[in-house]
């Protein structure tokens, strides 16, 4: 019998973790990619060795937004991991990936929209408020059925 495909192992796939911040307006933060400028996106990143999905969330928060964690309420984390492919292959820490698995978790942030000059890593040339469809049709095409997923996933969180 064959062993059934778990998104979790592969080895193919970088594990990451995806960060929907909400406000009280229930719009989405997006940031502009400072690799793909036009393209607007949502805080992630890789999950570091020894690191839990929850773990990695925190520190990606304040790396790539500068909110810290306790300027956000946890609302909701996905049970599932959702994937999508790069562009390319991509080679990180010496690994050939040719996409990404994500955890995602859907937070709350009542604060001043980042300022994305100052943030540590500086993957984002300006931050903004948007709703949800808006970000879909900003977003790179790579990451279009992730974000309609994610949505889906999280739209009785918000309206």
């Amino acid at each position: 019998m064959n062993k059934p495909y778990n998104l979790i192992d592969d080895p193919d796939y970088r594990a990451n973790v995806g960060i929907m911040l909400v406000n009280k307006n229930h719009q989405i933060l997006a940031g502009e990619a400072i690799h793909y400028p036009g393209q607007w996106m949502m805080p992630q990143g890789g999950i570091d060795a020894g690191e839990t999905p929850q773990q990695a969330m925190q520190r990606e928060l304040v790396e790539e937004t500068g909110i810290t964690y306790d300027e956000v309420s946890l609302i909701r984390e996905n049970d599932d991991w959702l994937s999508y492919q790069f562009r390319a292959p991509l080679y990180k820490d010496g690994i050939l990936y040719i996409g990404q698995r994500q955890k995602w978790f859907l937070l709350e942030y009542n604060g001043p929209l980042p300022d994305a000059t100052t943030t540590i890593d500086q993957e984002f040339l300006q931050f903004r408020w948007a709703e949800a469809e808006w970000l879909i049709q900003h977003t790179t095409p790579f990451k279009t059925d992730v974000y309609r997923s994610i949505f889906s996933t999280f739209e009785a969180y918000f309206p």
